[in-house]
């Protein structure tokens, strides 16, 4: 692998890393599960207020129908009396009061309907983070199966990386210095018992009647 293919290897893992940094999935949803949680802890702080304020609603709906009876007490006895007028005011006081009543009835059934869809959007968040908790447990499993099994396969490609290097080129230097060393051992000037050794054995071999042959020349030449 040539140094510019190493650089901008090394320039884009490092640039992947910092987009990772900036990107990592198990942090994005670290980050949406928190704000829904607030936003769960607000909704349940309102609905807690709510609820007070409906049950102030109530009270004042009991001590209406408290004060409704009285009334109407009040005018059982003025019509025992037989105070007319007495009776007569009595009722119209406690007629005010019952509508006041009916009024109340229908602001605190209204309310409970709101209360109602509020709960029910609460539990729907509560369940939504759940679900979210859940997925963020699956992904941070599965994500650091992928880093691991990256790192592997990294590990492992970097085992057919050569860096440059041809096998065969190498092969070829090898035998042309083997191939040097040798010619340098055949020009060695040699000593004398290795040249007579040389010369002994780089002798060619005579044949039978050449040596005869040779033999009987030299007898001849003695006479």
């Amino acid at each position: 692998m040539s140094f510019f293919k190493r650089l901008k290897n090394v320039v884009s893992a490092k640039s992947n890393k910092a987009l990772e940094k900036h990107e990592d999935p198990i942090e994005l949803l670290e980050l949406s599960i928190g704000k829904k949680e607030k936003l769960l802890i607000d909704a349940k702080k309102q609905c807690a207020n709510f609820i007070a304020t409906v049950d102030n609603i109530r009270k004042e709906k009991a001590e209406l129908q408290e004060k409704s009876s009285k009334y109407e007490e009040a005018t059982k006895v003025a019509i025992l009396k037989e105070d007319t007028e007495k009776a007569q005011n009595f009722v119209k006081q406690k007629i005010e009061i019952e509508e006041k009543i009916s009024q109340t009835n229908s602001r605190i059934k209204d309310h409970d309907e709101k209360i109602q869809l509020i709960k029910n959007k609460i539990q729907e968040l509560e369940i939504e983070i759940s679900k979210m908790k859940s997925k963020k447990q699956e992904l941070a499993t599965r994500l650091d199966i992928a880093e691991i099994s990256n790192e592997i396969n990294e590990t492992l490609a970097g085992l057919n990386d050569n860096d440059g290097i041809n096998l065969d080129e190498l092969e070829k230097k090898v035998s042309q210095k083997e191939s040097y060393g040798k010619a340098l051992e055949d020009l060695k000037l040699k000593d004398e018992d290795a040249m007579l050794d040389d010369y002994i054995n780089n002798s060619p071999t005579v044949d039978s009647k050449i040596s005869d042959e040779l033999e009987r020349i030299k007898k001849e030449m003695e006479k």
